[in-house]
């Protein structure tokens, strides 16, 4: 017999509820991470550059941002159980899409779709795991898990695919998300009644035409952001197009979104002082956080470490990641002052970013980069949820989940432009010294002469004079790259940490700087 309360059979015994729900949420995070898992392995299978692979993430993100619009309203609609099978069942079809093409365009397609049916999945557990928290602060203890997956989702879902990818393919590697997903499909099977978790509200005036709009602007945005560099930004008419499209195409979001009498956005939520200040602040944790990549990237092409390797590395970053989300839920939950939370966390990642200055050096051992990685997984584990939780306090009941969007929208576009700000500065920077080395490469000086003439007597012998000084050559400009690579990521990691202290004394001296103005101001009002 079916309970008329809840969603769950009968039978279901209460202490399987939460763990079940807290795994189900965490299949849809895989979706995220699929193509990044290993992109060198990715790029190779499709014939496509990292820059492509960077746009099928935004594609996907932007997707997520424009479903989350729509979200509420289907979940509403649909019996739990029924919603779960039919989106779940949308991602397995997309994913199966997926493997049977490596046409980009195609894929491009499908990963807006998988973003869709991404968040309409997995967006639906946190209500589900919200109400087994027996908690005043379920809402903030469910945040809790949803985000220690997504900081930690891609690293997890790369050790699962790791097997795949090394020893199959890319059609293996995408079906063992799709077992994942068939996972939540028996959960939901074995679990679930046929029972509502909130009352039915009609799919009437959905607005589609805004969700068009917005995704076109988001999509048209992010492909400025990330080809830019390859096009030479506005030289290109790529670039032109799709710059006036992002225009356009968001003003006419803004304009429907304002006439229509049901808007998906409201924008009464950019008056609340909180949602400002968090938005703000989750774009320089995003900026300071985008430096990682670069750090795996040197691993990997300056320490010649093997990438199943550096995915086991990335578990310092993880553990640190899970330690600093606990330590946050505990000074959220004994109700401790933002200003704490943020200037603590930045300033711990201030000073990973100083950190790392002095590992990047030709040769380096995992000792050595493992405890600025560490604190920095601690730093980003304390301030993410900290911050969204900020950004939906103080906002009124019906403006919660355009709060919510907002944060969203700005992991979104933080996202995007810390890649472009981490790519083009990487590049003016590499080029700036690799330049600089080539004209203090004197070859007139018997040190550098001695090692050319070492390598000569070493390739001569196997393949010619003439091959030898081409690999030579080759060589010494390979070790040149590798030296200003070097040498900017101290440069870049050197700016963000002086970033990440800035932001730091902002969060500290607000409050005292902004109580000393009033108080000067007072006698002449």
């Amino acid at each position: 017999m079916l309970n008329n309360k809840s969603v769950y059979y009968s039978w279901v015994p209460e202490w399987i509820k939460l763990p079940l729900m807290i795994l189900a949420m965490f299949p849809h995070l895989m979706l995220m991470s699929l193509f990044h898992s290993n992109t060198a392995f990715t790029a190779s299978a499709l014939d496509i550059e990292t820059e492509d692979i960077q746009y099928f993430l935004s594609l996907m993100y932007g997707a997520i941002v424009v479903a989350l619009l729509i979200f509420q309203r289907l979940f509403s609609y649909f019996r739990v159980r029924t919603y779960i099978l039919l989106t779940c069942s949308a991602s397995i079809l997309i994913l199966i899409g997926i493997s049977l093409t490596k046409d980009p365009f195609l894929i491009g397609v499908l990963r807006v779709a998988e973003g869709i049916f991404c968040v309409l999945e997995g967006a639906c557990f946190l209500p589900m795991v919200m109400s087994q928290i027996k908690h005043t602060k379920s809402r903030t203890i469910a945040y809790f898990f949803l985000y220690t997956f997504m900081l930690t989702g891609s690293t997890l879902t790369t050790s699962l695919l790791k097997e795949s990818i090394m020893d199959y393919g890319w059609q293996d590697m995408i079906y063992v998300v799709l077992y994942w997903h068939l996972i939540v499909i028996a959960i939901a099977l074995l679990l679930l009644n046929n029972n509502r978790l909130s009352k039915k509200f009609p799919l009437y005036q959905l607005d589609l035409t805004s969700c068009l709009f917005l995704l076109f602007s988001l999509s048209c945005g992010a492909y400025v952001l990330i080809y830019g560099r390859k096009y030479y930004w506005f030289e290109h008419p790529n670039i032109t197009i799709n710059f006036a499209l992002f225009l356009v195409f968001g003003a006419l979001f803004i304009i429907k979104q304002s006439l229509v009498k049901r808007p998906l956005f409201h924008f009464d939520v950019l008056r609340y002082k909180n949602v400002i200040l968090g938005v703000i602040l989750f774009f320089f944790f995003y900026i300071i956080r985008s430096c990682l990549n670069n750090v795996y990237t040197v691993m990997a092409t300056v320490w010649k470490w093997p990438w199943h390797y550096i995915i086991d590395v990335q578990y310092i970053n993880v553990i640190g990641t899970i330690l600093g989300v606990g330590s946050s839920a505990v000074l959220l939950l004994c109700n401790v002052s933002p200003k704490y939370s943020f200037g603590f966390g930045f300033l711990i990642l201030a000073i990973s970013c100083f950190l790392f200055v002095p590992t990047f050096y030709p040769d380096t051992t995992i000792w050595t980069i493992g405890l600025p990685l560490f604190i920095q997984g601690i730093g980003q584990g304390w301030l993410f949820t900290p911050l969204v939780i900020y950004i939906l306090t103080g906002v009124e009941s019906q403006h919660v989940a355009n709060a919510g969007l907002m944060g969203t929208t700005v992991r979104f576009w933080s996202t995007n432009i810390g890649f472009a700000f981490i790519q083009n500065i990487s590049y003016i920077l590499n080029k700036k010294h690799y330049n600089q080395l080539e004209q203090t490469l004197n070859t007139g000086n018997p040190l550098t002469l001695n090692y050319w003439n070492t390598l000569i007597e070493k390739y001569s012998g196997l393949y010619g004079d003439q091959v030898a000084n081409q690999i030579v050559s080759k060589s010494l400009a390979g070790s040149l790259s590798q030296q200003a690579s070097l040498i900017s990521n101290m440069e870049i990691f050197t700016f963000l940490g002086m970033l990440g202290l800035v932001v730091t004394g902002i969060i500290f001296l607000f409050g005292p700087v902004k109580t000393l103005y009033i108080r000067l101001r007072l006698p002449y009002l």
